[in-house]
């Protein structure tokens, strides 16, 4: 072949691979927009039963159809404590059986429909769609045109590979090559997973395998080989993102890369039994045998492809305990690990996750509320320590605290812009709008500590002793405003939903109306000549700010009920 030919093939093939991907985007990103709710119920569903995590995982990345998408997610998830680790791993080992879906959508109808020339027409319904006002309305005309441009992407490359006969120099080479026993299945297990890194998606490299196999260019098992390696090189993306994730996170990345290296150790040494069952399980539904027959060749790919999955699962799901113990000692737990975190946002490279992004930015929200509710707990300790080290030391927690959390909201803050920069649903952009809200003022919550620590400080300096009553009004109003951050936490927590300010609300007009007891006593008490203006300047101060921190407080709760319809 001529090497502009070669140029000319290799750019055909990438190309087509590129619609084939950019198919898979606008298909994945439609889906959520259209179930993103249905998602995040199942997710919530989500409990210590293995079994619920597995059929959850299966369903979730069915629906968005990349496991390389929802391991990534369960990776934020694991680091922002959404999550356990056991939890994790079983819908981890659900979505590599979700994943399998793609791969029977391309063998039904990539290989097996002749619907090739009404593709285009297909693709004209999706135009009057996509100019509608309506989101809902929108995906679903992105969701045909995914389709429409997958299926193209996987035709021109059907197209590009020519059909190579039996005496052609490629199969002769090729069949050089699996004559090596198992080194020959270790080297397209390699060639696999090599493929799978760079094009960073399993089922791109799956059509891409079932094509050249359909095309005569490599055998049947040498294919098979290739999809064991394809399944190794998936996990690659969950372990970039957990580079910069705690140690719980990084284990889940390990686990999952762990888990489809053990299923290729145990599948390569049973290998030719399973190609023989799939063979068969091809020429039950096909009438041919993959072996003999290239249109069967699509099916027994999928079937080996799924039967790796649901085995390989099978088999783990019975050791999660164990497998997470194995984890952590590969990754040995630290002490205090659990508190010293600070959240993380990971999105594949190539898959938006908008809608169920926001998922993830609901729970790192809740984070940072407990971030500030802990800060705020710092300040009645603060106020009576008379220890110089303990004093200092607490202060320094403080002005940490207060570090984290402008970065937690810088960090949520950037992220959720990136997020509104997709096409969400109408529900999606109220919550994006209400969240940013919600970020502003618990950063003014931080701040709002931040203040009365330096209030504190200067009161000590010029040695401004509370009386007893000082302080124990001041306790008072304290517990107040902490029962307020904890019913803001659970509300936090909790879907958005009617009726939510109800407590909110009360613990407000005590708030209020103990303020307004409090510096009535205050004055009356300074007229007395119980104390100083100096002394009396900290101590409403201290009122002050508590009352600006309270009203954060309702203002982050309002934002929750304003996202109810």
């Amino acid at each position: 072949m001529p090497f502009t030919d070669i140029i000319v093939l290799v750019f055909t093939i990438l190309g087509s691979l590129a619609l084939f991907l950019y198919g898979m985007k606008l298909m994945s990103e439609s889906l959520q927009r259209l179930s993103g709710d249905r998602l995040r119920t199942i997710f919530a569903s989500i409990a210590s039963n293995p079994a619920r995590a597995i059929i959850s995982g299966t369903l979730v990345t069915g629906i968005i159809q990349s496991s390389s998408a929802v391991t990534v997610m369960l990776v934020s998830f694991v680091n922002a404590g959404l999550f356990t680790l056991s939890q994790a791993l079983g819908i981890m080992m659900g979505a590599n059986i979700g994943t399998t879906v793609t791969a029977w959508l391309v063998t039904y109808f990539g290989f097996h429909l002749e619907f090739s020339l009404i593709l285009i027409p297909v693709a004209g319904l999706s135009l009057p769609l996509l100019f509608l006002r309506s989101t809902r309305n929108k995906a679903v005309g992105e969701f045909i045109l995914g389709f429409v441009m997958l299926f193209l992407g996987l035709q021109f490359m059907k197209n590009a590979l020519p059909e190579v006969t039996a005496d052609s120099a490629m199969v002769t080479y090729i069949s050089g090559l699996s004559d090596n026993g198992t080194l020959s299945l270790l080297l397209f297990t390699g060639i696999g997973l090599a493929i799978t890194l760079i094009i960073q998606s399993s089922s791109a490299t799956i059509a891409l395998t079932m094509v050249m196999c359909h095309n005569g260019w490599i055998s049947y098992d040498a294919a098979a080989a290739m999809v064991l390696g394809e399944n190794i090189g998936t996990t690659i993306t969950a372990n970039i993102a957990a580079i910069v994730a705690n140690r719980a996170a990084r284990r889940l990345a390990v686990g999952h890369s762990l888990f489809n290296i053990f299923g290729v150790i145990w599948m390569l040494a049973f290998f030719s039994f399973f190609t023989s069952l799939s063979a068969k399980a091809a020429e039950l539904i096909t009438g041919f045998s993959p072996y003999s027959n290239a249109e069967a060749v699509p099916a027994g790919l999928s079937v080996f492809h799924s039967g790796f999955n649901i085995l390989n699962t099978l088999i783990l799901a019975w050791v999660i305990p164990q497998f997470r113990y194995l984890l952590e000692s590969i990754i040995p737990l630290r002490q205090n690990e659990k508190k010293n975190f600070r959240l993380k946002y990971f999105s594949p490279a190539l898959m938006s996750m908008s809608e169920i992004s926001m998922l993830q930015a609901r729970e790192e929200i809740l984070i940072f509320g407990k971030h500030v509710t802990y800060m705020f707990s710092l300040i009645p300790e603060y106020l009576i320590e008379k220890r110089e080290n303990k004093y200092l030391k607490i202060q320094k927690r403080l002005y940490k605290s207060e570090e984290q959390a402008d970065d937690m909201e810088e960090g949520i803050r950037l992220y959720l812009t990136r997020t509104a920069e997709n096409d969400l649903t109408e529900s999606g952009s109220r919550k994006i709008s209400s969240m940013l809200k919600i970020i502003d003022d618990l950063e003014s919550i931080a701040d709002e500590c931040i203040q009365m620590e330096r209030t504190i400080t200067r009161k000590n300096q010029e040695k401004a002793w509370f009386t007893q009553e000082m302080r124990s009004d001041l306790n008072e109003l304290f517990f107040l405003i902490n029962a307020a951050l904890e019913n803001m936490n659970e509300n936090l927590s909790r879907e958005y939903r009617p009726g939510i300010l109800a407590k909110s609300s009360e613990l407000e007009l005590k708030i209020n109306e103990l303020r307004d007891q409090l510096l009535f006593r205050h004055n009356e008490r300074l007229e007395k000549g119980e104390y100083s203006y100096q002394y009396a300047s900290f101590f409403s101060g201290l009122v002050v700010h508590c009352e600006k921190l309270a009203d954060h407080i309702i203002n982050v709760n309002q934002a929750i009920a304003s996202n109810v319809r």
